[in-house]
């Protein structure tokens, strides 16, 4: 088996035996040709077939982003999954990140064991989904979305999520959520931000998709995520 980043002629094979890969289809085909332009996306093959797919996105944080692991299904429990992960966890300590995060559907119990046999530990619970809009008050003051990132940090253990182009969750600190926010919300029961991430029930003053820490009134429910993270040193 060879790992090696994806090329444009491996985006058939990855639509291929990825489509399918829940009940509801999956997103990994309306993603890879971005994740293969980007130069991010990774391949395990066999004699040229394409067996297995991840994306790693290194984050300014110092966090390597994994995400779209997939095996095609012939060759799972072979191995596969391991070894593509291994390979990224390797080449992002190379890269010089600290930690590596992924995100895990609950009901996906395969998933959740092998990020567990890697040394992944789970550090965060997320609700997705699309959200209606709720009344909120928009702050501005610039000190005071500063105290309220502050806050929100406490709660999340001092984690950020985006819900915005994809998901994607990160330690972070005030001034790296300062630099990727521009709007804070207040609600009733959440604090909002426009990058698609609630602490507390969904805060937005828009439809949007979005994830929150607590559940609330989605009106499309994706379900419960586990969020991982494993130190690289």
């Amino acid at each position: 088996m060879v790992v090696r980043r994806a090329t444009e002629s491996d985006i058939p094979q990855v639509i291929g035996f990825t489509r399918d890969t829940f009940t509801w289809g999956d997103y990994v085909p309306r993603v890879i040709n971005k994740w293969v332009k980007d130069g991010t996306a990774y391949v395990a093959l066999i004699n040229e077939e394409v067996i297995g797919v991840v994306n790693l996105v290194l984050l300014p944080t110092g966090v390597a982003w994994l995400e779209g692991i997939r095996v095609k299904p012939t060759y799972r429990r072979r191995g596969v999954g391991t070894a593509l992960t291994n390979y990224v966890l390797n080449l992002a300590r190379v890269k010089g990140a600290r930690y590596a995060m992924l995100m895990i559907a609950e009901w996906n119990n395969a998933s959740h064991g092998l990020a567990l046999k890697l040394g992944f530990k789970p550090i965060l619970n997320v609700h997705g989904g699309v959200v209606k809009e709720s009344p909120v008050h928009h702050e501005t003051d610039r000190e005071r979305m500063r105290k309220l990132i502050e806050e929100a940090l406490d709660k999340t253990g001092g984690y950020f999520c985006s819900a915005v182009d994809h998901w994607v969750c990160t330690r972070a600190d005030v001034n790296y959520v300062l630099s990727v926010t521009r709007d804070v919300y207040i609600g009733e029961k959440g604090l909002g931000f426009d990058r698609g991430f609630s602490v507390g029930q969904p805060t937005t003053p828009i439809r949007m998709e979005m994830l929150t820490t607590e559940y609330g009134d989605f009106e499309e429910y994706f379900g419960r995520f586990i969020v991982y993270e494993l130190a690289l040193y």
